[in-house]
């Protein structure tokens, strides 16, 4: 377990989150070998971004967004925007493209691929605009719902500014929200909230 973004963070998952730190941990020759523990972290700054990850059996990718003239523009700081590095162009429709064409949306494969989208702008307009765009997608994502999961071939989770009370409020999405560890003795279910992340100095020297 490795820090991400700004401050260190400690992830909590059912299987835990290797995170590279920006850089590939390990390279894999073949495909089908999947390190469903490895996680991609700040992909957008590759080469090539996401294909560089699944190209080495990386199961999880993170982008962070910021809402931009109601275009969801992939960057870490404000001065990295760049109108044609949107969401959907860098990571959306090439996952969507990949998915629909390997087994059929509806397939979960091999490897469930994670996309953690960490907000960098207001949590609730950024939320507004992410689920309308989102919803285009509908047939290849996890659908969260208040008491169940219904899973599919990608799962988004919402981290950085998180709209969680408005999330919370709806009935069916298609992102779930990076909790806190302060949110564990608030009862949530896995529904609402699929990861924890939070700050390790925190908790840990």
């Amino acid at each position: 377990m490795i820090g991400r973004s700004r401050t260190p963070l400690f992830l909590l998952m059912i299987s835990f989150v290797l995170l590279s730190g920006g850089t590939f941990a390990q390279t894999v020759s073949n495909a089908n070998q999947w390190l469903v523990q490895a996680h991609s972290h700040n992909d957008y700054r590759h080469s090539r971004p996401l294909l560089d990850a699944l190209d080495r059996g990386f199961c999880s990718v993170e982008a962070d967004v910021f809402l931009v003239n109601g275009q969801l523009l992939v960057a870490h700081d404000e001065d990295e925007i760049r109108p044609d590095r949107s969401l959907q162009s860098l990571y959306l429709e090439p996952l969507a493209a990949r998915l629909r064409k390997q087994a059929g949306p509806a397939a979960v494969p091999a490897c469930p691929l994670t996309l953690l989208i960490d907000v960098k702008s207001e949590a609730e307009s950024a939320w507004k605009a992410l689920s309308s765009v989102l919803r285009e997608y509908r047939d290849i994502l996890t659908v969260f719902e208040r008491d169940d999961v219904r899973w599919g071939a990608l799962t988004v989770i919402i981290s950085g500014n998180r709209a969680a009370s408005l999330m919370m409020s709806e009935k069916e999405r298609y992102a779930g929200v990076d909790g806190r560890l302060s949110d564990v003795d608030l009862g949530l279910k896995p529904a609402l909230m699929p990861l924890l992340s939070d700050d390790w100095t925190r908790y840990f020297k």
